[in-house]
Protein backbone atom coordinates (compact mmCIF):
# COMPACT_ATOMS: atom_id res chain seq x y z
CA UNK A 1 0.00 0.00 0.00
CA UNK A 2 2.89 2.32 0.84
CA UNK A 3 4.19 1.95 -2.49
CA UNK A 4 1.34 1.87 -4.35
CA UNK A 5 -1.56 3.79 -3.28
CA UNK A 6 0.27 5.45 -0.74
CA UNK A 7 2.40 7.20 -3.27
CA UNK A 8 -0.79 8.94 -5.47
CA UNK A 9 -1.91 9.85 -1.36
CA UNK A 10 1.16 11.72 -0.65
CA UNK A 11 0.87 12.90 -4.68
CA UNK A 12 -2.58 14.55 -3.72
CA UNK A 13 -1.94 15.74 -0.97
CA UNK A 14 1.78 17.56 -1.91
CA UNK A 15 -0.76 19.41 -4.87
CA UNK A 16 -2.94 20.91 -3.33
CA UNK A 17 -3.43 24.36 -1.77
CA UNK A 18 -3.80 23.15 1.55
CA UNK A 19 -1.32 20.48 1.51
CA UNK A 20 0.22 21.29 4.83
CA UNK A 21 -2.60 22.56 7.13
CA UNK A 22 -4.45 19.55 6.10
CA UNK A 23 -1.81 16.99 7.32
CA UNK A 24 -1.25 18.84 10.31
CA UNK A 25 -4.66 18.83 11.21
CA UNK A 26 -4.83 14.97 10.17
CA UNK A 27 -1.67 14.51 12.62
CA UNK A 28 -2.69 16.38 15.30
CA UNK A 29 -6.27 14.20 15.24
CA UNK A 30 -4.10 11.02 14.81
CA UNK A 31 -1.74 11.96 18.19
CA UNK A 32 -4.54 13.31 19.90
CA UNK A 33 -6.03 9.33 19.96
CA UNK A 34 -2.96 7.97 21.78
CA UNK A 35 -2.25 11.43 23.82
CA UNK A 36 -4.65 13.91 24.19
CA UNK A 37 -5.17 16.99 22.45
CA UNK A 38 -3.41 19.46 24.10
CA UNK A 39 -0.01 17.21 23.87
CA UNK A 40 -0.85 16.25 20.63
CA UNK A 41 -1.06 20.35 19.34
CA UNK A 42 2.00 20.76 20.97
CA UNK A 43 3.61 18.14 19.42
CA UNK A 44 2.92 18.98 16.23
CA UNK A 45 3.54 22.81 17.01
CA UNK A 46 7.12 21.84 18.13
CA UNK A 47 7.38 20.03 14.48
CA UNK A 48 6.06 22.92 12.86
CA UNK A 49 8.68 25.32 14.41
CA UNK A 50 11.56 22.74 13.75
CA UNK A 51 10.35 22.46 10.13
CA UNK A 52 10.03 26.30 10.14
CA UNK A 53 13.84 26.47 10.20
CA UNK A 54 14.69 24.93 7.48
CA UNK A 55 12.34 27.12 5.35
CA UNK A 56 14.03 30.16 6.64
CA UNK A 57 17.69 28.68 5.77
CA UNK A 58 16.71 27.50 2.23
CA UNK A 59 14.82 30.90 2.01
CA UNK A 60 17.57 32.64 2.53
CA UNK A 61 19.39 30.72 0.08
CA UNK A 62 17.03 31.30 -2.42
CA UNK A 63 16.30 27.68 -2.81
CA UNK A 64 12.52 26.25 -3.82
CA UNK A 65 11.07 23.71 -1.49
CA UNK A 66 7.90 21.86 -1.71
CA UNK A 67 5.27 22.51 0.64
CA UNK A 68 5.53 21.36 4.48
CA UNK A 69 3.57 17.75 4.63
CA UNK A 70 2.82 16.05 7.89
CA UNK A 71 2.89 12.34 7.88
CA UNK A 72 2.09 10.98 11.36
CA UNK A 73 4.66 8.97 13.62
CA UNK A 74 7.27 10.20 11.31
CA UNK A 75 7.48 13.61 11.01
CA UNK A 76 7.11 16.35 8.58
CA UNK A 77 8.83 16.78 5.36
CA UNK A 78 10.04 19.60 2.98
CA UNK A 79 11.85 18.83 -0.42
CA UNK A 80 14.13 20.55 -1.46
CA UNK A 81 13.68 21.22 -5.37
CA UNK A 82 17.75 21.65 -6.40
CA UNK A 83 20.55 20.38 -5.06
CA UNK A 84 22.14 22.66 -2.41
CA UNK A 85 25.89 24.10 -4.18
CA UNK A 86 27.81 22.51 -1.62
CA UNK A 87 28.44 20.62 1.42
CA UNK A 88 28.72 23.60 3.54
CA UNK A 89 25.15 25.04 2.56
CA UNK A 90 23.39 21.52 2.36
CA UNK A 91 24.78 21.29 6.29
CA UNK A 92 23.54 25.04 6.95
CA UNK A 93 19.92 23.85 6.03
CA UNK A 94 19.93 21.02 7.98
CA UNK A 95 21.21 23.26 11.49
CA UNK A 96 17.96 25.29 10.83
CA UNK A 97 15.66 22.40 12.09
CA UNK A 98 17.36 21.90 15.02
CA UNK A 99 18.55 24.89 15.76
CA UNK A 100 15.25 26.76 15.71
CA UNK A 101 13.79 23.80 17.05
CA UNK A 102 15.52 23.27 20.57
CA UNK A 103 15.21 27.25 20.65
CA UNK A 104 11.18 26.65 20.60
CA UNK A 105 11.81 23.59 23.01
CA UNK A 106 13.58 26.03 25.34
CA UNK A 107 11.08 28.68 24.89
CA UNK A 108 7.98 26.04 26.05
CA UNK A 109 10.68 24.84 29.07
CA UNK A 110 11.00 29.04 30.44
CA UNK A 111 6.84 28.99 29.96
CA UNK A 112 6.73 25.41 32.04
CA UNK A 113 9.16 26.94 34.38
CA UNK A 114 6.84 30.25 35.25
CA UNK A 115 3.55 28.24 34.96
CA UNK A 116 4.73 25.13 36.98
CA UNK A 117 2.99 23.25 33.86
CA UNK A 118 4.01 19.75 33.56
CA UNK A 119 2.46 19.56 29.99
CA UNK A 120 5.01 22.05 29.40
CA UNK A 121 7.23 20.28 31.12
CA UNK A 122 6.52 16.95 28.92
CA UNK A 123 6.50 19.28 25.57
CA UNK A 124 10.01 20.95 26.32
CA UNK A 125 10.82 17.20 26.51
CA UNK A 126 9.97 16.20 23.91
CA UNK A 127 11.26 18.86 21.55
CA UNK A 128 14.83 18.61 22.78
CA UNK A 129 14.77 14.67 22.20
CA UNK A 130 13.20 14.88 18.74
CA UNK A 131 16.23 17.94 17.57
CA UNK A 132 18.31 15.87 19.70
CA UNK A 133 16.95 12.40 17.81
CA UNK A 134 17.88 14.35 14.45
CA UNK A 135 21.23 15.18 14.92
CA UNK A 136 22.40 11.69 14.46
CA UNK A 137 24.79 11.27 11.77
CA UNK A 138 22.74 8.85 9.62
CA UNK A 139 21.86 9.21 5.87
CA UNK A 140 19.57 12.32 5.10
CA UNK A 141 18.75 12.70 8.89
CA UNK A 142 19.54 16.60 9.74
CA UNK A 143 23.04 15.06 11.74
CA UNK A 144 23.66 12.86 8.67
CA UNK A 145 23.59 16.25 6.78
CA UNK A 146 25.59 18.19 8.83
CA UNK A 147 28.25 15.64 9.42
CA UNK A 148 28.90 14.27 6.23
CA UNK A 149 29.94 17.46 5.29
CA UNK A 150 32.88 17.14 7.83
CA UNK A 151 34.18 13.14 6.53
CA UNK A 152 32.32 10.16 4.99
CA UNK A 153 33.39 8.46 7.58
CA UNK A 154 30.45 10.23 9.63
CA UNK A 155 28.06 7.74 8.00
CA UNK A 156 29.69 4.79 9.05
CA UNK A 157 30.24 5.70 12.51
CA UNK A 158 26.34 7.51 12.54
CA UNK A 159 25.49 3.91 11.21
CA UNK A 160 27.21 1.92 14.36
CA UNK A 161 25.97 4.66 16.97
CA UNK A 162 22.37 3.93 15.85
CA UNK A 163 22.47 0.00 15.39
CA UNK A 164 23.78 0.17 19.32
CA UNK A 165 20.73 2.35 20.25
CA UNK A 166 18.49 -0.34 18.31
CA UNK A 167 19.96 -3.15 19.72
CA UNK A 168 20.25 -2.18 23.13
CA UNK A 169 16.85 -1.08 23.27
CA UNK A 170 16.88 3.00 23.63
CA UNK A 171 15.42 3.46 20.34
CA UNK A 172 12.29 0.66 19.77
CA UNK A 173 10.20 2.52 17.03
CA UNK A 174 10.22 0.14 13.25
CA UNK A 175 10.86 3.59 11.78
CA UNK A 176 14.49 3.88 12.89
CA UNK A 177 15.04 0.49 11.12
CA UNK A 178 14.31 2.08 7.59
CA UNK A 179 16.16 5.20 8.38
CA UNK A 180 19.41 2.97 9.52
CA UNK A 181 18.75 0.84 6.03
CA UNK A 182 18.63 4.07 4.31
CA UNK A 183 21.71 5.60 5.73
CA UNK A 184 22.96 2.46 5.48
CA UNK A 185 22.66 2.51 1.36
CA UNK A 186 23.38 6.04 1.12
CA UNK A 187 26.34 5.59 3.27
CA UNK A 188 27.54 2.97 1.21
CA UNK A 189 26.95 4.75 -2.49
CA UNK A 190 29.18 7.83 -1.02
CA UNK A 191 32.15 5.21 -1.08
CA UNK A 192 30.85 2.81 -3.72
CA UNK A 193 29.59 5.78 -6.41
CA UNK A 194 31.42 8.38 -5.56
CA UNK A 195 30.82 9.91 -9.03
CA UNK A 196 26.92 10.81 -8.21
CA UNK A 197 28.09 13.71 -6.23
CA UNK A 198 28.97 17.00 -7.72
CA UNK A 199 32.99 17.19 -8.81
CA UNK A 200 34.04 19.00 -5.59
CA UNK A 201 30.89 19.35 -3.62
CA UNK A 202 32.78 18.45 -0.02
CA UNK A 203 36.08 20.61 -0.98
CA UNK A 204 34.75 23.19 1.49
CA UNK A 205 37.42 25.26 3.05
CA UNK A 206 39.18 24.53 6.76
CA UNK A 207 36.97 27.29 8.28
CA UNK A 208 33.77 26.22 7.35
CA UNK A 209 34.52 23.02 8.05
CA UNK A 210 35.57 23.67 11.89
CA UNK A 211 32.34 26.15 11.85
CA UNK A 212 29.90 23.00 11.19
CA UNK A 213 32.41 20.93 13.85
CA UNK A 214 31.40 23.57 16.68
CA UNK A 215 27.78 24.40 15.84
CA UNK A 216 27.09 20.76 15.89
CA UNK A 217 29.28 19.72 19.08
CA UNK A 218 28.09 22.59 20.31
CA UNK A 219 24.59 21.58 19.81
CA UNK A 220 24.50 18.54 20.90
CA UNK A 221 25.77 19.45 24.25
CA UNK A 222 23.26 22.60 24.77
CA UNK A 223 20.35 20.26 23.99
CA UNK A 224 21.67 17.67 26.25
CA UNK A 225 22.54 20.24 28.99
CA UNK A 226 18.84 21.65 28.19
CA UNK A 227 17.16 18.50 29.13
CA UNK A 228 18.99 17.73 32.06
CA UNK A 229 17.85 21.69 33.43
CA UNK A 230 14.41 20.24 32.48
CA UNK A 231 14.18 16.95 33.82
CA UNK A 232 14.86 18.47 37.21
CA UNK A 233 11.45 19.74 37.23
CA UNK A 234 9.58 17.03 34.97
CA UNK A 235 7.56 14.61 37.35
CA UNK A 236 7.43 10.94 36.23
CA UNK A 237 3.91 10.04 34.88
CA UNK A 238 4.13 7.49 38.18
CA UNK A 239 4.73 10.75 40.22
CA UNK A 240 1.64 12.81 38.45
CA UNK A 241 -0.23 9.70 38.78
CA UNK A 242 0.62 9.44 42.79
CA UNK A 243 -0.16 13.09 43.61
CA UNK A 244 -3.57 12.94 41.91
CA UNK A 245 -3.93 10.54 44.35
CA UNK A 246 -2.96 12.67 47.67
CA UNK A 247 -4.92 15.54 45.99
CA UNK A 248 -7.75 13.08 45.71
CA UNK A 249 -7.27 11.56 49.28
CA UNK A 250 -7.07 14.95 51.31
CA UNK A 251 -10.45 16.28 49.31
CA UNK A 252 -12.39 13.06 50.57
Amino acid sequence: MLGGKGKYLLGVLKLTKFASLGSMVLTVGTYSVFFGLPYAAGMVGLILVHETGHVLVMHRFNMPFSPMVFVPFVGASIMMKRAPQDAYEEALIAFGGPVMGSAGALGVAMGASMSDSQLLYALADFGYMINLFNLLPIGMMDGGRICGALSPYAGVFGLGLGGFLAYEGYVTNPIFYLILLAGGYETFMKFYRPEHVPLNYYRITPAQRMAIGGGYFGLVGAIMAAMAWNARSKKSPEQLQRDRQKEKFWVE
